[in-house]
């Protein structure tokens, strides 16, 4: 064979090893259909799909944006949206085995399904109609052969069922849910019921993987004396969950200003937006309480759900409530705890939502009220005036700067974020993610320097002070103090019984601090070795998110070890930030009760007609060579409006 054949083979076969190699780099190649016919459309709607995973969407009405809002939804998030569905009906064990009737009965008592019902049957006509539009969306993705062709479905030996209307208002009640923590007082009895209720709800919440709502904050920033540049900015943490949960789209329609949105999927929430000049957003807390009530059984109410597991038998789920409260406990003797959550009632925040977005069809009506969710956030208007909304906790204003949020560490951020104010111009991008912290700044000079009369330290301590010394306060992937810092004052606050203060008065401070140095020292020997260099914060509050379903295999009838330990394994970055940073990150003085919530969304808008730009990690399980191509810096922000638009569908009213 000829030089000149071997040289052609050789190029042919690198030719087609190319193309084949960016086949597999680029994703799945199979574009969204180029029309969709939808019946009860009014006119043809067009769906633009950018490349930066985010929409738009050019619709004549209210309604049909609703329609395309929900075929989005179907087509971007159907996993999700099918293991919430099941999760909030509590039909978890029917699809995924009898190891999650433990959830379904947690799910049956909250009433999710329950009163999403009675709150459809009391919504008015217009508001009907709008909830019938967005699935009527929905069911036409999820009936799709491109939905139901993806990986979750095939390996389950799924086709997603139909989309009733009620039960986006059963997932806006499991969203509400999350946003929850219930209190109770502590001198609870060991028989009242309250550990087995809180097991079942720890249970429920890390099989969605969602927690850490708390931790969510909001702010606001200008110039004095020029508020068209005033920033909105949100943080929606959203637990641990590697699945995309947050999508973006644009909205225009003819007869109103265009809006852009964060949407939750599975209902037409959008808790941060902008339209008309106006911007918003709501940390979505819902206020939950347990309260012991004496009992009056002529005036409880009982209802029974079955439950239907995959395998065995029918179980009888018992639900009595008493008056808005639902029982959570037995009956000991004339008393027993309850419930007390806005969800169990037929409520709904729907109409609030559809207003907020100028989606509703009372142009000229005062936004209805929050139900199910305080509506705490902050609002900006066309002025760049803002303003707060409901009570959060935490509100604190600042000369040029305001900062609300839930969380003892939203005063600490706001902190950071008066210093960003007064160091030149408005800048979200780089402020939100500042890994610096004013509360270990503040703290640390008051403590150090108890540590200079160790006693005898060997050259681990001596290396662990001298990193502590030289820490400037930043919680960096790479930070060596930030670890030392981190543990010690785990330690210091388990021995003085609180988080501590520049101000603290401690009784014996110095022997207490060098005590619980050592103590420190000796703890992260035993993880990490006798090698101070290893202590990176990267490793120390390192973020590990799941894919729900194939992370909770003990509980899933099906084997799904094979995909679950390769594909949707669990997905670890390097950990950075901090709780009193304004780029957010774990605390391990007072840790969230399920762990770490790495996953967080954040958006910002600049100036009354500025766009929605946003930072969140995009993920592809099915995309080859997915994990070693992911990047492990922070992501790059992303314009929504300016995205280009990759593929468009246009969704038609059938032929006669």
């Amino acid at each position: 064979m000829s030089r000149r054949l071997y040289l052609g083979l050789a190029g042919g076969l690198i030719a087609v090893g190319g193309a084949v190699l960016w086949w597999a780099l680029s994703g799945p190649v199979s574009p969204p259909p180029a029309a969709h016919p939808i019946a009860d459309l009014r006119d043809t709607t067009t769906i633009g799909w950018t490349d930066r995973h985010t929409v738009t969407i050019e619709a004549p009405h209210a309604t049909d944006a609703l329609t395309a809002l929900g075929y989005v939804h179907g087509m971007k998030r159907a996993w999700t949206l099918t293991v919430w569905r099941h999760t909030a009906l509590g039909t978890l064990s029917t699809a995924f085995g009898d190891g999650l009737v433990p959830v379904d009965r947690h799910a049956r008592r909250l009433g999710f399904a329950h009163h999403a019902r009675r709150a459809y049957e009391r919504l008015g006509t217009a508001t009907r109609e709008r909830l019938q539009a967005y699935a009527r969306g929905l069911n036409a993705a999820l009936r799709s052969t491109r939905v139901q062709q993806r990986e979750p479905f095939l390996h389950f030996d799924r086709v997603p069922k139909r989309w009733a209307p009620w039960h986006s208002l059963a997932l806006a009640r499991l969203v509400a849910w999350t946003g929850t923590a219930p209190t109770a007082a502590p001198t609870a009895a060991p028989d009242s019921g309250l550990a087995d209720f809180r097991a079942a709800d720890r249970r429920l919440r890390r099989w969605l993987r969602l927690h850490g709502r708390s931790r969510s904050v909001a702010w606001a920033a200008g110039a004095p004396g020029d508020t068209t540049r005033t920033v909105l900015f949100a943080k929606h943490v959203l637990g641990a969950t590697a699945d995309p949960v947050v999508q973006e789209v644009v909205i225009r329609r003819p007869d109103a200003a265009p809006m852009v949105a964060a949407s939750l999927p599975g209902a037409p929430l959008f808790p941060t937006g902008r339209t008309n000049g106006r911007r918003w957003t709501y940390l979505l807390h819902s206020d939950a309480t347990l309260v012991p009530i004496e009992v009056d059984s002529t005036a409880a109410r009982t209802r029974h759900e079955r439950i239907a597991p995959a395998r065995g038998g029918e179980q009888l789920v018992e639900i009595q409530r008493h008056g808005a409260r639902v029982r959570v406990g037995p009956i000991s003797p004339d008393s027993a705890w309850v419930l007390a959550w806005p969800g169990l009632r037929a409520r709904t925040d729907l109409p609030r939502w559809l207003a907020t977005a100028n989606l509703d069809a009372r142009h000229d009506a005062a936004a209805p009220d929050f139900h199910l969710v305080e509506g705490e956030g902050l609002q900006v208007d066309s002025t760049g005036a803002w303003s707060v909304q409901g009570q959060p906790p935490v509100v604190d204003r600042g000369p040029a700067s305001i900062l609300v949020g839930r969380s003892g560490w939203a005063a600490h951020q706001a902190d950071v974020l008066r210093a960003q104010a007064r160091s030149g111009p408005v800048a979200p991008a780089q402020w939100s993610a500042s890994d610096s912290s004013t509360w270990a700044a503040a703290l640390l000079p008051t403590l150090v320097p108890d540590l200079t009369s160790l006693n005898a330290p060997d050259s681990t301590t001596i290396d662990a002070r001298s990193y502590l010394r030289n820490w400037d306060a930043v919680y960096d992937p790479a930070s060596i103090g930030a670890v030392v810092f981190a543990e010690w004052m785990r330690a210091y606050r388990r021995e003085i019984g609180r988080r501590p203060t520049p101000t603290d008065s401690v009784f014996f401070a110095g022997p207490r601090r060098r005590r619980t140095f050592r103590a420190a020292v000796d703890s992260l020997t035993r993880r990490y070795g006798t090698d101070v260099r290893q202590w990176r914060w990267e490793r120390a509050a390192s973020e590990r998110r799941f894919f729900p379903v194939w992370a909770a295999d003990s509980l899933v009838a099906e084997d799904v070890s094979a995909l679950s330990s390769t594909r949707f394994a669990p997905l670890d970055r390097p950990g950075r930030g901090h709780a009193s940073t304004l780029s957010g990150g774990p605390s391990r003085i007072n840790p969230l009760p399920l762990g770490p919530a790495p996953t967080h969304w954040d958006g910002w808008m600049q100036g009354p007609r500025g766009g929605l730009t946003v930072r969140r990690l995009r993920f592809e399980p099915s995309r080859f060579f997915a994990r070693s191509l992911l990047s492990r810096d922070r992501p790059p922000p992303v314009s929504v409006q300016r995205a280009p638009v990759k593929n468009t569908t246009r969704l038609v009213p059938p032929s006669p």
